[in-house]
C-alpha cells in the first residue's frame, strides 16, 4: 500500500489545518474537516491519519456521508447567521458578520495554535483528541514496532510463510502504515516470524501434551483391557471430546497403544506374583 500524498495547492497553510472533528460512532476513528474543506480520517488510539476511507469503515457508506455532509463548524456557524430570524440585509448584519468572524477565528486559533515553532499538531493533541492533520505517526519508534506487531499476531500471519504470501492479509489494516518503508516492515516481519516459529512450537507441545492428559482420562474411564483394540476403541469413543482433541489418527493410535502395553506389563507382573504366591 502506498500512501498518497497531500497535494500541492495555491493555498494558505494555515488552511490546511483541522478545523473540526466528529468521532464515528462505534470505530476508533474520527472524520476530521480542514480549513479548506477537505476530509481525513484520524485514529487516536493509534496514532494515524489517512485521506482515503479506512477499511474498518467500508460498510459504514450511510453514516459517513450524514457525517461528512453535516460539518459542525459550519453548523455552528449558519446557527450563528440565522439566529435573528431574518436573511435580508439589515443594520445588524456587520455586527453580525463581525461576531461571526470572532467566533470562527477563536475556534481556528484555538486548533491551529502551533506548539514550539513547527511541531506537529498531534503532539499537542494527543490520543484523546481527534483533531490532528494527516501524517503517518509520532509514535516513538519501538511503539510503532509492537503495534505492528500486534497487527501481525492479530491478523493470524503465519510464522511458517513468507511476506509476499502473508502481506494480503495486513496491507488493509490501518497499522500496516505505522512503518514507513517496505523494507522497514518487511525486516520487522521476519523477526517476528522467527520468535513466532519457537512460541509456536512450544504452544504446539503444550497443547499435545494436556489432550495426550485428557485421552489418558478417557482411556482410564472406558475400562479397556489389554486385549482391546484400537478399532473398537475409536468407534465407541470417537465422538468423544477428548477422543477429538487428539487431531492425529497416528497418535490417537499411539497413546492407545501406549496405554494398551501397560495394562499387557501390569497384568504380566500380577501374574508373576500369582505364581510366586503358590
Amino acid at each position: 500500500m502506498v500512501e498518497v500524498p497531500m497535494e500541492e495547492e495555491d493555498v494558505d497553510p494555515k488552511d490546511k489545518r483541522p478545523v473540526a472533528s466528529t468521532p464515528v460512532p462505534g470505530s476508533p476513528w474520527c472524520v476530521v474537516w480542514t480549513g479548506d474543506d477537505r476530509v481525513f480520517f484520524f485514529n487516536p488510539t493509534i496514532q494515524l491519519s489517512v485521506w482515503d476511507q479506512p477499511v474498518d469503515l467500508k460498510d459504514r457508506g450511510e453514516d459517513l456521508n450524514r457525517i461528512i455532509e453535516d460539518p459542525p463548524h459550519k453548523r455552528k456557524k449558519d446557527s450563528l447567521s440565522t439566529e435573528d430570524g431574518s436573511n435580508s440585509p439589515s443594520a445588524d448584519d456587520d455586527d453580525a458578520d463581525d461576531e461571526d468572524e470572532h467566533y470562527s477565528k477563536t475556534k481556528r486559533n484555538k486548533l491551529e495554535e502551533p506548539v514550539d515553532g513547527n511541531e506537529d499538531l498531534r503532539e499537542r493533541a494527543g490520543a484523546e483528541t481527534c483533531d490532528s492533520p494527516p501524517h503517518r505517526t509520532v509514535l516513538p519508534l519501538g511503539l510503532r514496532i509492537t503495534h505492528f506487531r500486534d497487527m501481525l499476531l492479530e491478523r493470524g500471519v503465519s510464522a511458517f510463510s513468507t511476506w509476499e504470501k502473508e502481506l494480503h492479509k495486513i496491507v488493509f489494516d490501518p497499522r500496516y502504515l505505522l512503518l514507513n518503508s517496505a523494507e522497514e516492515r518487511k525486516q520487522v516481519f521476519e523477526q517476528f516470524v522467527k520468535v513466532r516459529m519457537k512460541e509456536e512450537h512450544k504452544e504446539k507441545q503444550s497443547k499435545l501434551l494436556q489432550a495426550k492428559d485428557q485421552y489418558r482420562k478417557l482411556l482410564e474411564e472406558s475400562k479397556i483391557t489389554s486385549r482391546s483394540t484400537f478399532k473398537d476403541f475409536s468407534v465407541k469413543y470417537g465422538r468423544d471430546q477428548r477422543f477429538k482433541q487428539v487431531l492425529k489418527k497416528k497418535d490417537q493410535e499411539h497413546f492407545f497403544n501406549q496405554f494398551i502395553n501397560g495394562l499387557k506389563k501390569r497384568d504380566k507382573e500380577n501374574r508373576m506374583r500369582l505364581r510366586k504366591m503358590r
